[in-house]
């Protein structure tokens, strides 16, 4: 409910402070008073185009501040919770300040906040008619919300819009996975070669450093055989060999020994030598008999090193790099396997979520034909209730064919979305002989104040912004059709807080807070003023509506009837 509304320094106001209360508030007052004023401050703060006619002649700035407090289940509680501002037990102050250049700055409950931001939040709490720029039924986007609303389809649009991720998901998740089998499909047939060429080696750890010094032995067999025998023969075989030479100096030093006994240590040192020299030569004459000379094992070895070379060469620098890669390509290989598996699975879930998709949006759009033709039945009654007798209201639902369709209805694919396969569009026709036109195009605004009206008051149980305010709203009625406009508001306030401009009698009796706004003059210069009126003040201004500024004892007698039918 909006509580109170500060305007300071906005066009001929230079302060106000108006105080609304529940139920159905009326504003009256004179032509050019200052009635579209006040309104038009309301939807500075609400939100819309600030500019530097907007502040007052002579001031630097305008304010315009607004309290408004919410129903504890309000949805817009939780778009202040998501911009991270504190509700303060429900009470909501809005801000706005425009400076005479035509900047503006916007708060809520203190905090600055971007206009895109205040806009969101003025959409959910308050619906102004009777000026283009705020009206939430002339957004066609919102036409669907209205409709489903009216007949209560809130849980069967979550159940389609839950669906209707499942399936997105699941199509990202086919496509990302398609995407991947098919890199690996492309892989497939060179991993399949390269796990099979590594795999027909077979190769060892370290199995190349083996074979080197196998091939090394090999190719010098014969330069080896040679050197053993060689050096056995210069050790012990041959003349004047080591041996013979150290046993020769052994015998000379065991006589040196018996003539002086210290030596006896460096003889059995000698002697030890020549025992390790007999070892080393038979050492040499065993290798020279072990060596193998083999040339077709020499190629064998060779051809072997040279292919383990190129596959060292093709997947690493090393046997380990090429067991690795094998490896590596062994598990690239199985996850392609798993990712065919994979794709089929998730081709098979789409196939239940695209058929559970269509069942329920099938059965939304069943839903929405019947709401459709209520809606359109009982919004063309009320506009009948309103003095719009020959109108025609239309709800249109819009479907768009593709062969590419999420959803099969009746024989025909239909593409769909998180709220189903329609888009809903309102169409009227307020005169005899004319075609139905788009809500959005329908010009006079009095007129579009009572079509507002007219739905308003059908969709008044399942429409959540709980402020309505309507201006011009009497332009081109009189008579029995004021007092069923007025009685329309009435009704319409007991759901939701109605504000009401008006010069009709008829419609100004029905108030529960009645408003008057007057210009007076202030050191100089015209301002506007608001006053709420009691009973007796009541009755004077629907005198005046009824007879002008001129107050006879008639009009008094029959402004008192007027309220004394309430």
């Amino acid at each position: 409910m909006l509580c109170r509304l500060l305007v300071v320094n906005y066009a001929l106001i230079d302060r106000i402070e108006v105080e609304f209360g529940p139920g159905l508030n009326i504003i009256t007052g004179e032509t050019g008073a200052g009635k579209s004023i006040l309104i038009g401050a309301l939807g500075l703060v609400l939100g819309m185009r600030a500019s530097p006619e907007l502040v007052r002649t002579r001031e630097k700035r305008c304010l315009v501040e607004a309290i408004i407090r919410l129903r504890p289940d309000h949805r817009c509680l939780r778009l202040l919770d998501a911009m991270g501002i504190d509700a303060d037990q429900g009470e909501l102050i809005i801000r706005r300040e425009v400076v005479a250049n035509g900047r503006s700055r916007s708060f809520v409950n203190g905090l600055a906040v971007p206009l895109r931001s205040l806009l969101d939040l003025a959409g959910a709490l308050v619906d102004l008619h009777g000026q283009h720029d705020h009206q939430s039924l002339l957004y066609t986007d919102r036409h669907i919300d209205f409709l489903d609303g009216f007949a209560g389809l809130g849980a069967r649009r979550e159940s389609v819009g839950a669906a209707h991720r499942r399936l997105s998901e699941l199509l990202e998740r086919q496509e990302n996975a398609d995407a991947e089998a098919q890199r690996a499909r492309e892989r497939r047939e060179l991993l399949e070669f390269q796990v099979e060429e590594i795999a027909s080696a077979d190769p060892e750890p370290d199995e190349d450093e083996r074979l080197l010094l196998e091939q090394s032995l090999l190719t010098h067999a014969e330069r080896l055989i040679e050197t053993a025998m060689h050096l056995e023969s210069l050790l012990y075989q041959g003349d004047d060999s080591i041996v013979d030479r150290l046993g020769a100096a052994e015998q000379l030093l065991k006589d040196a020994v018996r003539m002086d006994e210290t030596l006896g240590h460096q003889a059995d040192e000698l002697a030890g030598q020549r025992y390790a020299i007999e070892e080393l030569a038979r050492f040499f004459a065993d290798y020279a008999r072990d060596v193998e000379h083999n040339p077709e094992r020499l190629a064998e070895v060779t051809g072997r090193l040279d292919l383990l070379a190129h596959l060292k060469k093709k997947y690493g620098g090393s046997l380990q790099t090429v067991l690795e890669y094998r490896e590596n390509a062994e598990e690239e290989l199985a996850q392609s396997e798993r990712l065919d598996r994979s794709l089929a699975e998730i081709e098979g879930e789409i196939d239940g979520a695209r058929a559970n998709l269509a069942d329920l949006c099938a059965g939304l759009s069943k839903a929405r034909e019947a709401a459709a033709r209520d809606l359109s039945r009982e919004t063309t009654d009320a506009l009948g209730d309103l003095g719009i007798p020959r109108a025609e209201f239309h709800v249109e639902l819009i479907r768009e064919e593709s062969p590419d369709g999420w959803v099969s209805l009746e024989g025909r694919q239909y593409r769909a979305g998180p709220k189903g396969i329609e888009r809903v569009a309102f169409h009227i026709s307020t005169n005899p002989g004319e075609a139905l036109r788009p809500l959005v195009k329908v010009a006079s605004g009095g007129e579009i104040s009572r079509i507002m009206l007219a739905l308003k008051s059908v969709l008044s149980q399942s429409d959540p912004v709980q402020v309505l305010i309507f201006d011009e709203i009497d332009i081109g009625i009189s008579g029995r059709i004021a007092d069923v406009v007025g009685r329309k508001l009435k009704s319409l306030s007991r759901a939701r807080q109605t504000i009401c401009i008006t010069h009709l009698p008829q419609i100004a009796r029905m108030a529960d807070t009645h408003l008057a706004v007057y210009k007076d003059e202030s050191n100089g210069r015209t301002v506007t003023r608001v006053i709420h009126l009691g009973d007796e003040d009541r009755a004077r201004e629907l005198a005046k509506l009824l007879g002008g500024e001129k107050i006879s004892a008639v009009t008094m007698e029959h402004a008192r009837e007027l309220l004394s039918q309430n």
